[in-house]
Order: C-alpha cells, then structure tokens, then sequence
C-alpha cells in the first residue's frame, strides 16, 4: 500500500488510512484484467468484489495462488533523488467452493433456484513489505527544532527524567532530547535544538522498513435463480501484521562545536489485529450478452494492539557515546474502515470472450478510531476534514482461442486526500495475463504494474514548516493461480 508517511508518535488518521485502503487482490484470472471481476463471478476472487458471482459456479472446486513481488521506491528530497528496493513472496488467493445444484430428470435444473454455492476463501488484500529510504541536506531546520517545541512550556524539573525513567525507560522523546544533551533551556519554559543557529550544516536521513499484509477469510453463501438472477452474502475475518521500523538520522557536517556529530531516533512498530466486515451483492442477466452487478460491503471493525519503543543513538564531539531507550509500550483501540459500494458491468461476446468494468466508491471522511477520548476526537475530526471520497475505477478484457485466454486491463485507485495535489496517494494499475482452461483445470498467470505517489513528512513544526519528500513508487507482481474441479 501506498501511503503517507509520518513519524507516528500515537494512533491516528494515517493508521485508520493503513487498514481502510485496500490493494488490487484476488487470483490470477480476476487480475488479468485489473480486477473487473463483479459482474462476472464464476472465480474466487468474487469473495472481495461481488460473492453474488460465487452463485455462477457449476461445480466444486479448488483454487490455489502464489505470486512474486518486487517493490521500488524513487524519492527526492531537499533536492537529492534516492531509489531502493525489496522483493518477497505471498499467497494471493487459496479457497474452495463447494456446489449444491438441483437436477430435474437427471438435468441441471433451469427453473426456481437452481443452485445454492457455498466457499471458503482466504484473499490477500494488502502488503506492507516495502523499503523507504531518502537522505538530503537541509540547513533551515531540525528534527531536534520538534523536540524543543514539544518541550516548551516544561520547566526543567519537568522535563528532566525521573528516577523510574532513568531504570525502566523514557516516557517521552523530549526528555530523551534532553537527556542526551540535543536540546537546550534558552529562556523560562522554552528551549531550543542544541545547533548553532547561525551555521546549521545538517544531513538528514530517514529509512523506513514496513512488513505485513492484511487477509480477508471469508464464509460466504450465495444462490442462483434461473441463471438470471444471482445473490450472495459473506462474513469477513481479516487479519492484520503491520511491523515498523523507522530510523531518522541527522548529521552536524559543521566544523561548529555543537556537542554531537551524529544522533539517530530508530521508532519501532508491531500493530496486530483482527477485523469484522460483511458484504453482500446481486448480479442479473438482463440478456444473453449483458451482466449487471452490484455489492455492498460494511465497515470492517478492527481490534487492534500496538506495541511500540524507541531507542535514541548520539555520538558525542569528544569520541564519546549515549544510548537511550524508550519504555516498551502497548496500546489496544479500534478502528472503523468506510463502506464500500461497487456498481459492475460486463458484456460476453459469446464464447470469444469479454469487456468488463468495476466503479468503486468509498467515502474516506468516514474513517473512525475508538474508543472516543480526547486525543481520538482531535484524530477524527482531523479525519473528517482531511480525507473525502473516492472513486476506484477498473477496467479489462479476455479474448478466447480454443483453451488459451488473454487477458489486459487497467485500473485507477483514486485519492483519499479531500483535497489531493498532484495525484498523492492515487494508484495506478496495468495488468496482462494469459490462462490456460480444460474441463477439469484452469491455470492462470498474471502481471501486475502499479504506480503510485506518495508524501512523506518526517516532522511538522508549530511554524506550518514540514519538510517534505516525494516518494515515485512502483510495485511489480507476477501471480499465478490453479483451480481445479473436484
């Protein structure tokens, strides 16, 4: 997932934002043409888009998927462009559907309800791996410029670690600041970065390593009247793995006496959970050619827990050294996703193949962290005015010859941003694939390209100045998927 970026001393917009975005999933067959699967069905991936489709299975079976991902990341910064990689493995789709058909004569049945499908599917809806990692000069301001408004307002009995800190560890990351000597009382109850004001020469540094994904297990039952009219409704477990490691790392290039050459602050995250949704869709056959389908899906309820600590490194003019450890913490909250409505249609040319089309729209401003408390109000409210709705449009095609299909297609994730300038936090997707279809198997592959942008502010002073990088993003999937009939 592609998103923004902050260093995040407490829960807020950007975790509600990390689980209530979701990437293009599924198998092989659905993704070959960017996931406009929802009016088709007939394929495990209609568990996440449309379980109506899951009613136009005529037999049991079993589907299994495995994929390969290779990650890129092009960021600039204060002028300086850097680009890192990473590549790991998943398990996109694994399910069955199990088949329940009435037979009249001894013939599939073509009048009332001729079938009732029911399917277990586990889908891959997000994957966290990625590395970011930006470095530039920057002589107007300091990440230490952070701690030292933070600490304003203290006096330095207040601001001094207490005995219980000095054994266990730190609360907070100003007294950390200025324990380690980076910050500095310049007045009553105001302080400042421990840099010399007239002749700052720093390099900043950040990487950002991020694990995980999130998986929808699904239970979904699903009927079909005459083949013309199909319903179907699940109950979604999903899954959470979010892990975290954000290391920010300035340098004094001065030949300045500032008391320290290097510091670093390395923040680590480990966010489990499970989450609670349902949906529910239709799909109907007007004609022979034309299928039209639509699906709802609720709120997904997180129950989450953080368990966070920060460790703070500074390496000293005179050759020495400090290190200094946060208390290792833990935090249990809420989250509620935005609903998701999807309006699907799709036109068959005959057995030659397909075009087909998805429009997804889900209204971000509705994201919610919980329980209500004062810093979670401050959040939502930010929430509300910060993020709108968005439109996900996907779009693809098949053409058929004999047992092969080829497939392409092309999807746009459009921006929760409210306000979004040049195209932060939308995705892009272009897809191919190629099938191989039998009576009894199929065995789909397909490769996915998506493109994104994203900002990445490190730290926010009380002066609206925000540093700010632009990460290029780019993420290339190879899927492959076997169903087979049982």
């Amino acid at each position: 997932m592609l998103q923004v970026c902050l260093f995040a001393f407490a829960q807020g917009d950007i975790d509600a934002l990390r689980y209530s975005q979701t990437e293009l999933g599924g198998t092989a067959r659905s993704l070959g043409v960017a996931g406009a699967y929802g009016a088709l069905g007939a394929d495990l991936s209609s568990a996440i888009i449309n379980p109506a489709g899951l009613a136009v299975c005529r037999s049991n079976s079993f589907t299994f998927g495995g994929s390969m991902i290779n990650s890129k990341s092009k960021i600039e910064y204060q002028g300086n462009s850097k680009k890192d990689f990473d590549f790991n493995l998943a398990l996109p789709s694994l399910g069955f559907v199990f088949y329940n058909g009435k037979y009249e004569n001894r013939k599939p049945a073509t009048t009332g309800w001729v079938n009732t499908n029911f399917a277990i599917s586990v889908n891959r809806t997000n994957n966290f791996n990625g590395i970011r990692n930006y470095n530039g000069a920057n002589n107007d301001n300091s990440m230490l410029d952070y701690f030292a408004e933070r600490a304003n307002g203290l006096s330095v009995n207040e601001i001094s670690a207490t005995s219980e800190e000095l054994e266990a560890g730190y609360y907070d990351l100003e007294t950390m600041a200025w324990d380690a000597y980076l910050i500095d009382s310049v007045g009553n109850r105001t302080f400042g970065a421990a840099i010399d004001p007239l002749n700052r020469d720093l390099t900043q540094k950040n990487v950002i390593t991020s694990k995980g994904g999130t998986h929808d297990i699904g239970l979904h039952l699903s009927s079909n009247y005459e083949n013309k009219f199909y319903i179907g409704g699940g109950i979604n477990v999903t899954t959470v793995r979010y892990k975290e490691e954000n290391r920010f790392i300035e340098t004094d290039e001065s030949s300045n006496f500032n008391n320290w050459s290097v510091w670093s602050l390395e923040q680590n995250l480990l966010t489990k959970g499970v989450g609670i949704s349902a949906n529910i869709g239709i799909l109907v056959r007007p004609s022979t050619n034309v299928r039209l389908g639509a699906a709802l899906k609720t709120p997904t309820i997180y129950d989450l827990r953080d368990e966070y600590y920060n460790e703070m490194v500074v390496d000293y003019d005179d050759g020495t050294y400090g290190e200094f450890q946060s208390v290792e913490g833990y935090y249990e909250y809420k989250i509620m996703t935005p609903m998701k409505t999807t309006l699907s249609g799709a036109y068959l040319f005959g057995k030659n193949g397909f075009i087909s089309s998805d429009i997804e729209i889900i209204d971000y401003s509705t994201m919610r962290l919980r329980p209500t408390n004062s810093a979670f109000e401050v959040a939502n409210d930010a929430i509300s005015s910060k993020y709108g709705k968005a439109v996900n449009i996907r779009l693809g095609g098949e053409y058929v010859r004999n047992m092969v299909r080829f497939r392409a297609g092309g999807a746009r994730y459009g921006s929760p941003l409210a306000t979004a300038k040049d195209d932060n936090l939308t995705q892009n997707y272009i897809t191919g694939g190629i099938g191989l279809k039998d009576n009894n198997w199929s065995l789909d592959m397909s490769v996915i390209q998506q493109l994104g942008k994203e900002t990445i502010q490190p730290y926010t002073l009380d002066a609206g100045i925000v540093p700010t990088a632009t990460n290029k993003a780019s993420r290339n999937s190879l899927v492959i998927t076997l169903t087979t009939k049982f």
